[in-house]
């Protein structure tokens, strides 16, 4: 029996990390492979100008945040002094937070196995050679409206549909193949970054990122009905999850009808979020309360009003297994492309990360240099009789997915691709405000707004179960691939 597997939400990427994997590497090349290979076929979700986080389950568990901090120059007076209220959502004013994804890289490529340029090679050849975009890269195309001209030179050709080809992309990650990311944050491709933000009017500089490093920390850690479950601390949202499952241990949800069983996970995480909206941000200007994790802390349960519009974001995630290692991980340009600032000659899409800041300076997530926004990326690992390695995009409601699947394994018994696939509900608030309710039409709630099934709102989750089996669940609502030996 083959024990060893790899989920992710396109199946160009999944298909990278398994040819690892049959070559006889690791989790850690099959986890870069698959990373490298996801910035080339979903550069609508992510790429070399994201964030990357993941939860390491070695021979002790370990968690990755790789996001970066604001620009040296980013900061509330410079936004106040032309004018602005907010910080830009799109274009060059929006993309002044360090890229942590190849950092992070470098950080996995400590423990790899094969050459490092075997493990870029799917990721080159879908940028050199090209790939067939599917629909939902089409329709972020089409909804991109303040991109650059670096940008439109390469996605305005596949608007309606076609081979997209990124060679300068492809060059790129040559490029950091061969040097382990060591020239994009110290030298070449930094100074291109730099002369590119320049010209355009862009924040960073190429001391912002020589300053950078990923970091490799501690998880956060609670217990849920007899398994460990551990996540990102902060600034990553992932407390949030672990707040809430705190609060449904107190619940017997096994044993409930639907209607109650929807109605303590609702109330619950609504309660879980106003934590978050309180607690949550860079740890080194409001340090976490680890209290807040414990089984006994005293909780405020009850419904919140949802009234205000939804955040939204855009994500790719995936999960791997040699047989021993387990990762589960995470990568994102923020809303959709990004910031559609795309650094000439790079093929590198600058996230827009940093507009998740505010500019009200009382606020703990208040723009400052060098501070780095909450962050909504967040992976999830939870061991007990079986282990599951889970991750999803879907912006703010990254912690419902992963609650929501796990509920569905751990209390419902369902299995990995059946609990992934299973209707689901969100709240897609950010931390200024509230949202609307919503849920997909067959979960059939009766209170909120009903949206089509398999909606991507609802995230994109995937996951793998290691028992005496190994099980893997790729979410319909993607573009994934489930190889079954």
């Amino acid at each position: 029996m083959n024990r060893k597997s790899a989920a992710s939400s396109h199946f160009l990427s999944t298909k990278a990390g398994l040819d690892m994997l049959d070559m006889g590497g690791n989790a850690y090349d099959a986890a870069i492979a698959t990373s490298a290979a996801l910035t080339v076929v979903q550069p609508n979700l992510n790429g070399l100008g994201g964030d990357f986080f993941a939860i390491l389950d070695d021979s002790d568990v370990k968690a990755i945040n790789g996001n970066g901090f604001a620009a040296e120059l980013a900061t509330i007076d410079f936004f106040e002094s032309i004018g602005l209220s907010e910080i830009p959502k799109r274009g060059h004013l929006s993309s002044f937070s360090v890229p942590g994804l190849v950092s992070s890289w470098s950080v996995l490529l400590k423990n790899t196995s094969l050459p490092s340029a075997k493990l870029f090679e799917p990721a080159v050849k879908y940028a050199r050679d090209g790939f067939r975009v599917t629909p939902s890269i089409v329709r972020s195309i089409r909804l991109t409206k303040e991109a650059d001209e670096d940008w439109n030179s390469i996605y305005s050709s596949v608007a309606q549909g076609g081979t997209l080809y990124q060679k300068e992309l492809g060059a790129t990650l040559e490029k950091v193949a061969s040097d382990g990311g060591h020239s994009f944050y110290h030298g070449n491709i930094a100074r291109l970054i730099e002369n590119d933000m320049v010209k355009k009017g862009g924040l960073i500089r190429f001391d912002d990122l020589d300053r950078y490093e990923a970091a490799v920390v501690e998880p956060l850690h609670a217990r849920y009905r007899g398994s460990d479950v551990y996540t990102n601390p902060p600034s990553s949202q992932g407390a949030t999850a672990l707040m809430w499952l705190n609060m449904l241990n107190r619940h017997q949800l096994s044993k409930m009808e639907k209607r109650p069983y929807y109605d303590t996970l609702i109330s619950t995480m609504m309660s879980a979020y106003a934590y978050r909206a309180k607690y949550i941000a860079d740890p080194a200007w409001l340090p976490f309360d680890h209290s807040l994790l414990s089984p006994q802390y005293d909780y405020n349960e009850g419904i919140i009003q949802a009234k205000t519009g939804p955040s939204i974001s855009d994500t790719t995630a995936f999960s791997v297994f040699d047989g021993e290692v387990g990762i589960s991980a995470i990568q994102s340009n923020y809303m959709g492309f990004g910031s559609g600032h795309n650094i000439g000659g790079t093929g590198i899409n600058m996230n827009n990360r940093g507009c998740y800041f505010t500019l009200d300076r009382n606020h703990h997530n208040a723009l400052a240099p060098r501070k780095k926004t909450l962050h909504t990326l967040m992976a999830t690992l939870a061991k007990g009789e079986r282990t599951i390695y889970l991750s999803s995009m879907g912006g703010d409601v990254q912690p419902q997915i992963n609650v929501q699947v796990l509920c569905n394994v751990i209390d419902r018994g369902m299995g990995i691709q059946s609990a992934i696939a299973y209707p689901r509900f969100c709240y897609p608030a950010s931390i200024y405000g509230k949202s609307e309710l919503f849920y997909e039409k067959d979960l059939q709630l009766g209170s909120g707004k009903e949206v089509v099934n398999l909606n991507s709102m609802m995230g994109h989750a995937q996951g793998i179960v290691v028992s005496d089996n190994v099980e893997t669940g790729i979410d319909p609502r993607g573009d994934g691939l489930i190889r079954y030996d």
